[in-house]
């Protein structure tokens, strides 16, 4: 949504930009897909998709790896994403971001800045003070219809089942909304030894706050489906394991 606008504002300032999708297949919901065609008739230009050479979606990449997610992120954005954005960008691009005037998108892109600090950047829409909310709002008023997902509650617009989230509400909800992605990642959780949800939170010895791990079955049955604002952190360039 935020990156939609961001393009679509860049391209106002610049016709000549070249706004760039890593197309992640079925890992998204098809109405997702849906949104971004739509973004092209708005733009006006043409998106180019860029695709991995070697995985289609993200349950490749996980059965390949056989890993999920850590402290590190996780490694469907490396593959999926950092990777075939790094095969395709030449050393002279100026790359927009979508990161937003909001405190946590605000503190993302400058650790983008800190990390890459070679790479030419901007993020005109903390430029110009927008938040999450106006870029909702700015697509509303050009009669562009956000993805579905938003509908049935998703913070944002990740693949279904995103590992980074440690949220159990997330969690609750994908187990409603997309039971057969709950059960596929509660398999691959039991298969690589992985503990995607904070269950609770505890004091350790020293009185430090310390997070309860668990698996995917165990979230409670009557756990609480609404899920926060706030998005999982990067999901790409600046993948981080930040959970809602």
């Amino acid at each position: 949504m935020n990156s939609a606008v961001m393009a679509h504002m860049a391209l106002m300032d610049n016709p000549g930009a070249i706004p760039v999708h890593c197309d992640l297949a079925e890992s998204v919901h098809p109405d997702s897909r849906r949104f971004i065609d739509d973004l092209e008739q708005w733009y006006g230009k043409q998106i180019i998709r860029l695709h991995s050479p070697k995985y289609r979606t993200v349950d490749d990449v996980f059965e390949d790896r056989k890993y999920l997610s850590g402290r590190n992120g996780a490694p469907c954005a490396s593959e999926l994403k950092f990777a075939p954005r790094m095969d395709f960008q030449l050393p002279s691009d100026l790359h927009h971001w979508g990161y937003t005037a909001d405190k946590l998108d605000s503190a993302r892109f400058d650790g983008m800045v800190a990390d890459y600090p070679l790479l030419k950047q901007r993020a005109p829409l903390i430029e110009m003070g927008l938040t999450k909310k106006d870029t909702h709002a700015i697509l509303r008023q050009h009669g562009i219809r956000r993805p579905v997902v938003y509908d049935l509650g998703m913070p944002n617009g990740n693949c279904i089942g995103c590992v980074k989230s440690s949220s159990p509400n997330y969690w609750a909800l994908i187990r409603k909304e997309f039971p057969e992605v709950f059960a596929r990642r509660n398999d691959q959780e039991k298969r690589f030894g992985a503990q995607l949800v904070i269950l609770g939170r505890t004091k350790d010895a020293s009185g430090k706050t310390v997070n309860i791990r668990g698996t995917l079955d165990q979230i409670p049955v009557n756990q609480s489906t609404k899920v926060r604002g706030a998005d999982f952190g990067g999901c790409g360039f600046h993948c981080n394991s930040a959970a809602a």
